[in-house]
């Protein structure tokens, strides 16, 4: 009986061995077939692979070099985990035949890439023209264009650094699939976007696109990147953080006006909100009803919002004046105007927008001349109105606002008013 035992003991031992060596080999060609694969657009080395009969294997020392821009980003470990052993030995077959298993997470630790290098220097380039979103994040930054690698290096980071999960899980009882993906950028923000895809029958039904979105949830948190650019702004701008932030939000909205983009005062505060406490934004939105809609490009942005069920939290308090309202045929014509010409390379359309569109101080008397043009009008009594003015009765001033379920007017005397800035 004992040497029955110790057979079973040893063979046990044995099948281990043979399976973890099997494990080791099936892996590793399968890694060498895709770094191969991968070439010639990417090279990939790695110093060392491990394998778990868990269904774990570990890529360290991981460098990923770039030909075209003859740059390298080195990774401290990628990391695959696949949901049982037999998933991960027949993971190169099961791809080959375009199809998935049933669950699959990958970590990624530690990706790094220099600020000093060839691909980061790239964006400080000034023959490059800044994109709209460029110019949107940094009005009222003095004269600095984009957060390039020379205004992150001031910010006192000397490299980007991301550790990233990606992750799924398919039910076939109900036919989802979860999806989570997770960006933590060190020192800079955390990126969670997580949802559902519905009516997946099974995993090969991706390739055919036979999914539909369903709920979304994009999730941002800053890690210290708020304060640094607040503070590096100010700073270039030679003025408090207080001041850059009043500059930086009065900057946008005179910027979106002037391609006819009128965000709701409640998006307007919750940006300011984030700035000021550093804090965290969530959207949630079920794009269920997304999939094969044609009529969806026919639709007002606040159709859209209230279609998806657009949610909007600001450091977990939810935002419920998230309404934009659009001139299309402004929004068009000034998006595709030739007009706007820049001096030199690097001046940026930011200057041309602000300088020309803002709030002017005018005279009470001389507001019956601005009939239809925004105003900002502060009563006596301390009382602020914003919106459209129409000035046709000369002793009493309407002005409109416009709020999520319609327009409210406002009949300010004026004898009333302390004063009045037309936006101009």
């Amino acid at each position: 009986m004992k040497k029955i035992i110790l057979a079973l003991i040893i063979l046990s031992v044995v099948m281990l061995a043979v399976i973890k060596l099997s494990l080791d080999y099936f892996t590793q060609d399968f890694v060498d077939y895709q770094i191969r694969q991968a070439k010639p657009q990417i090279e990939i080395s790695y110093q060392q692979i491990k394998t778990s009969l868990a269904g774990r294997t570990t890529l360290s020392g991981v460098k990923v070099y770039f030909p075209y821009f003859d740059e390298s980003i080195n990774v401290d470990s990628i990391q695959l985990m696949a949901p049982d052993l037999f998933s991960l030995l027949t993971l190169g077959y099961t791809l080959q035949n375009n199809d998935l298993p049933s669950s699959l997470t990958m970590i990624i630790t530690g990706a790094s890439l220099d600020l000093n290098s060839k691909m980061m220097k790239m964006l400080d380039d000034p023959y490059i023209e800044p994109t709209k979103i460029e110019i949107f994040s940094t009005l009222a930054c003095g004269e600095v264009h984009r957060i390039g690698s020379k205004a992150l290096s001031a910010m006192g980071y000397d490299s980007l650094t991301s550790d990233i999960i990606l992750s799924y899980q398919f039910n076939p009882r109900d036919k989802t699939l979860h999806y989570d993906i997770r960006n933590h950028i060190r020192d800079i923000s955390h990126l969670n976007l997580s949802g559902v895809l519905d009516k997946v029958d099974n995993l090969k039904s991706l390739k055919n696109k036979q999914a539909r979105l369903g709920k979304v949830v994009l999730e941002v948190l800053n890690d210290s990147y708020i304060e640094r650019k607040n503070k590096f702004c100010a700073n270039q701008g030679k003025v408090s953080i207080s001041d850059y932030i009043n500059n930086h939000i009065l900057q946008i909205e005179e910027y979106l006006l002037s391609y006819g983009v009128e965000p709701e005062e409640g998006l307007i505060n919750a940006y300011k909100t984030i700035l000021e406490t550093s804090g965290s934004i969530i959207f949630e939105a079920n794009l269920n009803q997304l999939t094969g809609t044609t009529e969806i490009m026919s639709f007002e942005p606040n159709d859209i919002i209230q279609f998806i069920h657009l949610k909007l939290f600001i450091n977990e308090k939810r935002i419920n004046e998230i309404s934009i309202h659009i001139d299309k045929e402004k929004l068009i014509e000034t998006a595709t105007s030739d007009d706007i010409k820049v001096e030199t390379p690097d001046e940026i359309k930011k200057k041309k927008a602000v300088i020309i569109k803002k709030y002017r101080p005018v005279s009470v008397a001389n507001l019956q001349n601005f009939n239809g043009f925004r105003v900002k009008v502060e009563t006596h009594s301390g009382k602020h109105y914003k919106g459209n003015i129409n000035s046709k009765n000369p002793r009493i001033y309407e002005v409109i606002t416009r709020l999520r379920s319609g327009n409210i007017s406002y009949f300010i005397p004026v004898g009333k008013i302390k004063k009045a800035e037309v936006f101009n």
